[in-house]
């Protein structure tokens, strides 16, 4: 694969007779200063054991597998998995697990390092921060959803993701990408993303409830955003309203720190 990475591609893409699917985000990486960005960002010892979701035609699991001691691929795209076989046929320290991402149990990794498909992204980085113990990833996302990603309480881009990321982990943007870095060519720019764990005590299970549906109404005072959510879930909203600190209420949800979230969610817990 020292050649072009563009031949490369079309190469294995010809000889597999493989159709990149839009819907499931297959766009594979072309550009080598991306690659290496990524690999650079990654960290790997040899010793660790590296999970990538959704890996394509291999372009960056041939480069983990000379790094790591193990690489854990998950595909979902059975036409994908057989040119995988062939491809890494050699490579004695990667192993395959044919499945969806988002319904399987992850195995034990040391870091995730993938070009995540976007149409994925979202769900696929909310079921990592909850329930897998990793101590870094480097991961792709489409640049809007990075943004949203790195965004504090009170930016345009300020959501869900945000609050989740900010509490569960620490964020760092490595760069952002062309869509020319591609094959195809995505219509949006990519940027990568490094994000370290943290420990933390996060109900998620609770706070995602809340999250869901208070940033469905983001730009309204809290206040009212809780009615709706006193409706749904069958609570007294005037006796939540009396245990809640009378400035948050009067601030939009948009404005709300990740730390007031959990606050929110602790007294919720208590009134269910």
């Amino acid at each position: 694969m020292e050649e072009d990475l563009l031949k490369w591609t079309l190469k294995i893409i010809r000889e597999y007779d493989i159709k990149p699917k839009r819907r499931l985000g297959q766009n594979y990486i072309i550009n080598k200063e991306m690659i290496n960005s990524i690999i650079k960002a990654a960290e790997i010892k040899p010793n660790e054991v590296i999970l990538e979701i959704g890996a394509g035609i291999g372009t960056l699991t041939l480069r983990l597998s000379k790094l790591a001691g193990k690489v854990i691929v998950i595909e979902k795209d059975k036409n994908a998995i057989k040119v995988l076989l062939k491809i890494l046929k050699k490579e004695r320290n990667i192993e395959i697990i044919e499945g969806d991402a988002l319904k399987i149990n992850f195995p034990t990794v040391d870091k995730i390092v993938s070009n995540l498909p976007f149409s994925i992204s979202t769900p696929i980085t909310f079921k990592i921060l909850s329930e897998v113990d990793f101590k870094l990833a480097v991961l792709t996302y489409q640049k809007e959803v990075a943004n949203r990603l790195l965004a504090k309480a009170g930016d345009k881009d300020y959501s869900r993701l945000s609050v989740a990321m900010s509490l569960m982990a620490d964020i760092e943007k490595v760069g952002d990408f062309p869509p020319d870095c591609f094959y195809p060519k995505p219509k949006v720019f990519t940027t990568v993303v490094k994000i370290r764990k943290k420990k933390h005590n996060v109900d998620w299970n609770n706070l995602e409830d809340i999250l869901k549906i208070l940033f469905s109404q983001r730009r309204r005072k809290l206040k009212i955003a809780l009615d709706t959510y006193c409706k749904i879930n069958k609570m007294n909203y005037n006796e939540l309203l009396n245990m809640i600190d009378k400035e948050l209420l009067e601030k939009r949800v948009f404005e709300i720190k990740p730390e007031e979230f959990i606050y929110l969610c602790n007294i919720i817990k208590e009134r269910k």
